[in-house]
């Protein structure tokens, strides 16, 4: 096979894109200039304001700082008091301030020296402040897992006064319950007890796992294993139907962040230790994620020691793609390593991003191939990811699939995407495609209908 021309490399190589938390990153610059101000330094010169109070020339955060913390001077000890805030920022001064960093630093400020008696006029202030469009949420959210921590109930009780739709009140009551499960989990867990199995215990059992895993990851995976243990004993599916996979999923998500944070050896030792079914599973796709990123090789090693257990599918397709964005030919070579069982969908992450990046060279591959189910997996992966760009080959390569139904559904996705680029040809190949008569009409129906591309499994 000879592919001309083919250059996609301009596609993009990551799947997944880590978004930075902004706020997060200003409080961190926040407590940095925090404990900076606290720190006596000779050099900075103060100068006085003619109302008592002493402000830093050097920067904005040292004003803020000396107003709110001099506690001998007029204004800044009396503005804490009027707030409720016996040290630290003010309230007024988080409101009044226009500085989007120095904002930030005070909000974080304000939440460390939050206490239960003042916590509800933070929240009727972050209330105004949405209504005029400068709450975006996730101040919110910091908020109501400080308050949690304080007083769990006032701050869920809080949470019906936000108004809007259902899902976002749901996050807002995570954050409460993740807070109050940080601080006093025997409690949280008895409120959560107390309601009626629904929508909103769903969400609630989120907030809760998380605030346990924060303090007590053991005792958050403890949880987690009763509450599947019930539903089992009541006949239900014990977290195979979608939306308690998905609920299962960020349950594990939080604990295995909290066992990654005492070390990889640490997490995967409390993957393992689980017993097998979804909740392993999730754990240990949420394990080798992060582990692929960090360490790609002995991540690779680790997985492939499980590669033959069901538990384990998801995580070798996390560290497939891991490796194949780095060295697709080497994540080949690893996949023709693990069990047949796995094998086909590692073999299909790899192939892909090959394809992408040299077509000509996975091709050749291909050719070395021997019948399996795994180079039929390739074949697919390989076809579907070059049918934009020379859709005869891809269809040439696709009909050559053993398997009647992975070669009759590659085959259409092939002429779905042909159709969408050179439809009179396309048109020309479905006669000769092997497809049913019925399947070249859906062809041609779904690219009427705009229906473009179709992934089958793995894609």
């Amino acid at each position: 096979m000879n592919v001309v021309g083919l250059n996609l490399v301009r596609k993009a190589i990551m799947n997944k894109i880590i978004i930075l938390n902004v706020v997060w990153v200003f409080v961190a610059v926040g407590a940095f200039y925090l404990g900076r101000n606290d720190e006596p330094n000779g050099s900075e010169a103060k100068i006085s304001d003619g109302g008592g109070k002493n402000r830093s020339s050097q920067n904005r955060s040292s004003q803020v700082r000396s107003s709110s913390s001099e506690g001998g001077k007029k204004g800044g000890s009396q503005s804490a008091k009027t707030n409720g805030l016996s040290q630290g920022v003010t309230l007024a001064q988080y409101q009044r301030e226009t500085d989007a960093l120095v904002a930030n630093k005070l909000f974080a400020d304000l939440l460390l020296t939050l206490k239960a008696e003042n916590a509800r006029e933070v929240f009727e202030a972050l209330l105004e402040k949405r209504k005029n469009g400068g709450e975006n949420g996730e101040q919110m959210a910091f908020f109501l897992e400080a308050w949690g921590k304080l007083d769990g109930e006032a701050a869920l009780a809080a949470v019906e006064e936000l108004g809007g739709d259902g899902r976002r009140r749901g996050f807002a009551s995570i954050s409460a319950m993740k807070g109050w499960a940080s601080s006093d989990p025997t409690a949280a867990r008895a409120h959560l007890e107390g309601l009626e199995a629904g929508f909103e215990k769903g969400m609630l059992v989120q907030g809760v796992v998380s605030g346990m895993a924060s303090v007590d990851p053991q005792l958050a995976t403890e949880f987690v294993l009763e509450m599947d243990e019930a539903r089992r004993a009541e006949g239900g599916d014990g977290g195979e139907d979608r939306w308690r996979g998905y609920a299962t999923d960020r349950q594990m998500e939080a604990i295995a962040r909290a066992q990654m944070q005492q070390g990889m050896p640490q997490a995967t030792a409390w993957a393992e230790s689980l017993p097998d079914g979804s909740i392993k599973s999730s754990a240990f796709d949420r394990v080798a994620e992060n582990f692929a990123q960090s360490d790609p090789a002995a991540a690779a090693e680790w997985v492939k020691s499980h590669a033959d257990q069901e538990y384990a599918e998801r995580a070798v397709r996390e560290v497939s793609e891991e490796l194949s964005r780095k060295d697709p030919a080497a994540a080949v070579s690893w996949a023709e390593e693990l069990p047949e069982a796995t094998q086909a969908s590692a073999m299909r992450q790899s192939i892909e991003q090959w394809t992408r990046q040299d077509a000509e060279a996975a091709g050749q591959y291909l050719t070395t191939m021997e019948e399996s189910a795994s180079r039929d997996a390739a074949v697919s992966s390989f076809a579907r990811t070059l049918d934009r760009e020379d859709p005869v080959v891809a269809a040439e390569w696709a009909a050559s699939i053993s398997d009647e139904g992975t070669r009759n559904e590659t085959l259409q996705s092939v002429g779905r995407s042909w159709v969408q680029t050179d439809a009179e040809a396309a048109k020309a190949w479905l006669p000769n495609s092997g497809l049913s008569e019925e399947a070249q009409a859906e062809v041609i129906e779904s690219a009427a209908r705009g229906g473009g591309r179709r992934f089958g499994p793995g894609r």
